[in-house]
């Protein structure tokens, strides 16, 4: 007997049930692959980010007493009277090289602050080629209440290009304002709003005075 050509089983009601009938199931595996993966790709992410604030820190640990310490001595607070100016000049290095080493864990804004507020205590190349870092502030105030016998050859350590106390405590809270920031979203506010002195100390160049011999 011959089906009349009106009666289809298989008409296209039917074979759009069995085509989603089976696409539903691999559907279902495939959209939950995609959020196993995501949901990888995202833990992954937090587990680096909190690496990076672990190690945030941990430089936090190592620099924050070194940046104080500089405030302390050019603002004449604390420990200033025990530091002697040589010993200032060797903190800075020994900062320099860590916030070198430090500048790719954190935000550019907090390198540029930490940079200003340095070239705002150092003027870098001293008064000719070769020669140490100078202080800017005035030897003048200090040699009376050194802790310690004053030592004339001391007063090299000093240049003529002087920064100004509040200047030096402006730039200090920006650094520790942005090292805040780069802690993530906190429950308190770090510090005072940060106003934008170090534009102007950010344009101090970082070339010695003169060009050096060669070789």
């Amino acid at each position: 007997m011959q089906l009349s050509p009106s009666v289809d089983p298989w008409n296209s009601l039917e074979v759009a049930k069995l085509a989603i009938g089976l696409l539903t199931p691999a559907a279902v595996a495939g959209l939950g692959f995609y959020l196993q993966r995501a949901a990888e790709r995202l833990h992954n992410k937090q587990i680096a980010n909190q690496k990076i604030i672990e190690r945030r820190l941990a430089i936090y640990d190592e620099i924050a007493p070194m940046l104080n310490d500089l405030l302390c001595y050019f603002t004449y607070v604390g420990k200033w009277r025990e530091m002697d100016p040589p010993d200032v000049i060797k903190l800075k290095r020994e900062l320099d090289k860590k916030l070198h080493l430090a500048a790719p864990l954190f935000p550019a804004s907090w390198a540029d602050n930490a940079r200003a507020f340095t070239h705002a205590c150092f003027k870098t190349f001293g008064r000719e080629w070769g020669q140490n870092a100078q202080l800017r502030t005035l030897w003048k105030n200090r040699v009376g209440v050194h802790t310690k016998t004053w030592q004339p050859e001391w007063e090299v350590c000093f240049c003529d290009e002087l920064a100004r106390p509040p200047e030096i405590q402006q730039l200090y809270q920006n650094v520790v304002a942005e090292f805040s920031r780069s802690f993530g979203e906190l429950d308190f506010v770090p510090s005072n709003a940060l106003a934008q002195p170090w534009e102007v100390w950010k344009q101090i160049g970082e070339t010695p005075p003169e060009t050096p011999p060669k070789s």
